[in-house]
């Protein structure tokens, strides 16, 4: 997960089928961009932060295996919900088999954004002798991207900045909760609410995410947490708090910070800038490549071995 400016290349959006089917083919280590080093960066030493990684497509048993620490310096993972503007399916039903490997987990839910949007999976080919080799996918490969007016028509539009009101809010938190409940995560589990980046927070979004911590908070079972990037991050602090306090609840949401800058698996999430950060995300759309298996991810450390566990 990254922010949608930090992005200066274009995506194809094709069918969701199309992702599923690229998911059966073999991860193969062609790349145009990225790190393919057998080390790509030094593994902190035990006990400091933990380092993690998230993909939206998830990328299969096999490379979750392959990548399970000490395969890879990676603790934990990203676990994308099905949600408003993260329809791909991949993540659902591998709970079980994640935890089994030992892999921790930071449960996500994609609620609206101040973009309008569909599913945008890019599969791009290559041609390989007589093979077509197929890329990773990107590691935002499910977040929306601007619909087209087929999919308006259609009525795919699900994402939209048309929703971001305190009732949708409410529905999300509904949804977000059911799914986590589905997905058989224990009581106390942390639900991460991903918020994009905005050049500024309209009122509207304010009341969004407002509404979806108190519906969290309301229906008890769960922990909210907040993603966002670190140019909203302060702002969206202050709104989450009114959110508590309204609500007259004690403590506070967990909240994963995304910045690029000075970024190393070595340091600490506060050291993003905010003391209240367990989670940092810096590096965004890498390549890397463990055991044989490459994938295309966003990079974070985070102040525990499962950022979603209560």
């Amino acid at each position: 997960m990254n922010q949608s400016r930090e992005r200066n290349h274009s995506r194809q959006v094709v069918r969701l089928q199309a992702c599923i089917v690229a998911l059966t083919v073999s991860i193969v280590s062609c790349t145009d961009h990225g790190i393919t080093s057998p080390s790509p960066e030094p593994i902190p030493p035990s006990g400091s932060s933990h380092p993690g990684f998230d993909t939206s497509i998830y990328p299969g048993d096999a490379s979750m295996s392959a990548w399970l620490k000490p395969g890879s310096p990676y603790e934990w993972v990203g676990y994308y919900l099905q949600a408003p503007c993260h329809r791909d399916p991949s993540w659902m039903g591998k709970r079980v088999p994640l935890t089994s490997m030992g892999w921790g987990l930071a449960v996500l839910y994609v609620g609206q954004q101040t973009f309008d949007g569909v599913p945008s999976i890019s599969v791009p080919t290559i041609a390989a002798g007589s093979q077509t080799l197929i890329k990773p996918p990107r590691a935002r490969a499910g977040i929306m991207v601007p619909a087209t007016a087929a999919d308006i028509q259609a009525g795919a539009v699900t994402c939209s900045r048309t929703l971001l009101t305190t009732e949708q809010g409410g529905i999300d938190g509904i949804d977000a909760v059911s799914k986590t409940v589905a997905e058989g995560f224990p009581l106390g589990t942390v639900i991460y609410l991903d918020i994009e980046h905005m050049d500024a927070i309209p009122a509207s979004m304010d009341a969004y995410y407002r509404a979806w911590v108190q519906q969290i908070l309301a229906d008890g079972r769960f922990r909210p947490g907040i993603y966002v990037h670190k140019a909203n991050a302060a702002a969206i602090y202050d709104g989450v708090r009114r959110a508590y306090t309204d609500m007259n609840a004690s403590g506070s949401a967990i909240f994963w910070v995304t910045s690029s800058s000075g970024f190393s698996l070595n340091k600490s999430p506060q050291e993003v800038g905010f003391p209240w950060a367990s989670i940092w995300q810096g590096m965004l759309e890498v390549n890397q490549t463990w055991n044989g298996a490459t994938l295309n991810i966003d990079v974070d450390i985070a102040a525990m071995i499962s950022p979603s566990s209560p």
